[in-house]
């Protein structure tokens, strides 16, 4: 299973990026080719964040004493106190993960599951056209379980779609599908926060909130009367540290958007993104919500495996050589 840690446009070329799954420090940066690595942001040999490091010909050099390391493999390639014609061992290397760059966003491989192309959870809907990509991201005081569950029960605490009032009234039933939960809710355009009540009644609109756990991912739709998709994103949800959350996300805008709105949204809807998620969670809204939909999340049945907090995540290793813990002091 490929789980997201950073969007494609976070990683430039030539430069470092620090990223996490949970309490696992990762160093992310581009090889020679342009290929995404990952290694765990610590250098074996003092075990200094690698991330304080530099590209220097698609490989990383670490701040402190200099040692450089092969992204694919994690391997040390050189220490600058050797001569040429000393061997490094193959014991002297960094933890790589397994990784792949898909649709805008960068994954590492779970330990101990398989990891399909086809598994790659952050992307478009099948068939979508659209012509305008937005993306951001943040980082959210709110740990994922919680993320994910505010999504299901109230996404208008967490994302705000310009000229766009969501509701809290349901469509239909919470449906599971490959063990993600969807629901729908009414939508309305106005730029009013609090739309007359008569205005629901003329709802032409729906928000699509699909949460899919094991991956930490949400997929948002903006759907018509005819159910046309107008806008479509998807958020990954990343476990950090001390309880919060990586945010990442890419939003997709149909050449039709805006098209079925009144003129006076239309104009300012069309000031600026008009999909933003919140970098800043108001605490009291959120302890406000009350539970919905996202009571499915627990429902009798599930697994421990299965409810297990994403912070646990074991991300699998590509190194064949484990890493030793100590090294020669005169390297």
């Amino acid at each position: 299973m490929w789980f997201p840690v950073a969007g494609s446009e976070q990683v430039k070329a030539g430069e470092v990026y620090a990223a996490q799954v949970g309490d696992q420090e990762l160093v992310l940066f581009r090889n020679g080719g342009g290929d995404i690595c990952v290694l765990e942001d610590r250098c074996p040999h003092r075990r200094v964040p690698l991330s304080l490091g530099k590209v220097i010909d698609g490989q990383l050099r670490c701040a402190y004493h200099g040692w450089t390391f092969d992204g694919k493999d994690g391997h040390c390639v050189a220490i600058p106190n050797l001569d040429d014609a000393e061997h490094i061992p193959a014991s002297l290397c960094a933890t790589a993960f397994r990784t792949a760059e898909f649709a805008g966003f960068i994954y590492v491989a779970v330990a101990g599951e398989g990891a399909g192309d086809e598994e790659f959870p952050c992307y478009p809907p099948a068939g979508f056209h659209y012509e305008k990509i937005d993306s951001g991201c943040a980082v959210v005081s709110v740990s994922s379980q919680e993320y994910l569950a505010a999504m299901l029960d109230g996404p208008h605490i967490l994302l705000a779609i310009r000229g766009i009032n969501i509701s809290d009234f349901y469509i239909g039933d919470v449906t599971r599908e490959g063990g993600c939960l969807s629901v729908d809710r009414t939508a309305i355009w106005t730029l009013k926060a609090k739309p007359h009540e008569k205005l629901w009644g003329l709802s032409t609109l729906a928000l699509r909130t699909q949460v899919c756990p094991d991956q930490s991912v949400v997929r948002l739709q903006l759907l018509d009367a005819g159910e046309e998709i107008l806008l479509a994103a998807v958020i990954a949800v990343v476990p950090g540290k001390r309880g919060t959350s990586q945010l990442h996300w890419r939003c997709y805008y149909s050449p039709n958007y805006l098209r079925s709105a009144p003129r006076g949204v239309r104009l300012r809807a069309a000031r600026g993104a008009p999909f933003d998620v919140f970098a800043a969670v108001n605490g009291q809204r959120l302890a406000d919500l009350m539970a919905g939909p996202s009571v499915e999340l627990t429902v009798s049945g599930s697994t421990e495996a299965d409810s297990a907090p994403a912070e646990r995540i074991v991300l699998s290793d590509v190194s064949e050589v484990e890493t030793s813990p100590t090294t020669e002091e005169n390297l």
